[in-house]
């Protein structure tokens, strides 16, 4: 997406650029201000787990005003339109009211925002709320709990491949969210390991190196280290596709699978607490 076609002026966000939120991070050095109690008329629609303004509906729409660096605007305007999808969105100005005051900026305005959508059930989104990140955890936390112990009909099995898909689920949606929303899922999940989080917990929670042959290029291996975030990311992925390629495996398999299971659940876990604690900075910056 083309940055808009004033670039000075400042920036209206209601949903992944709020300073609250997982994108904020990508244009935080390039803010010079930020303050929130903003609001635009409009409805909040919701499509794929990305809010839409729909400008005509009634309403009011809250959220933050984001002025740039002198000389920097048309960076940050780039690295938001890195991030968002122009089939989703499209560039306009709209008269901003704040502090009694109407103030002209840029806004993110959603492409037939009522077709495939739904209506936001409130009228500020948080992408805290997601399932992804909320209910999906607990059913994979459920499941990992309720099926430790190996079965020769193969059901634990298969319930604990199907959490540890849908924790990958959660995984690229968390990447979507604060990388870019593109289709390119390896690439965008390569940027978790590169996370100071990351880091800590791969240290704190793997205990022994581990190496898993690949199911469809079994000459090929992935290995698991405490000290190597990008070798041990493609390990837990691995064993992700491994589980699609593979039609069932034996208890060997179930134990390394429970036991990337419940360790990638403890790491993720605290990525994400980590991600949305450094929103706070920017919230504080309002």
């Amino acid at each position: 997406m083309q940055p808009p076609s004033d670039p000075r002026l400042p920036f209206f966000v209601y949903g992944l650029f709020k300073p609250d939120q997982l994108g904020y991070f990508r244009i935080a050095a390039l803010v010079s201000k930020c303050v929130s109690g903003a609001t635009v008329q409009g409805q909040l629609w919701e499509r794929d787990g990305l809010p839409l303004l729909h400008p005509q509906a009634q309403g009011r729409v809250p959220g933050a005003l984001i002025t740039f660096n002198v000389g920097r605007e048309f960076e940050a305007y780039s690295r938001i339109g890195e991030m968002e999808p122009d089939k989703q969105y499209y560039w306009a100005t709209a008269p901003v009211s704040f502090r009694g005051a109407k103030i002209t900026a840029n806004i993110l305005h959603g492409k037939s925002p009522t077709k495939g959508s739904v209506p936001l059930e409130t009228p500020d989104w948080d992408g805290r709320d997601d399932p992804l990140f909320t209910t999906a955890l607990a059913v994979v936390e459920e499941t990992l709990r309720a099926n430790e112990q190996f079965a020769w009909d193969l059901k634990p099995l298969f319930r604990l491949e199907m959490a540890y898909l849908l924790l990958w689920s959660s995984i690229e949606r968390y990447t979507s969210l604060r990388y870019h929303l593109g289709k390119d899922a390896t690439a965008k999940v390569l940027n978790i390991a590169e996370e100071p989080a990351f880091v800590a917990a791969l240290k704190e929670v793997v205990r022994e190196k581990r190496t898993l042959y690949r199911a469809d290029e079994p000459q090929h291996s992935v290995t698991l280290r405490a000290d190597q975030p990008k070798k041990s990311l493609a390990y837990y992925y691995q064993i992700r596709n491994n589980a699609i390629h593979r039609g069932k495996a034996v208890g060997r398999d179930f134990d390394i699978l429970r036991e990337a299971l419940d360790q990638l659940l403890r790491i993720f876990t605290c990525v994400l607490q980590a991600a949305f604690h450094e929103c706070q900075a920017g919230e504080n910056h309002t």
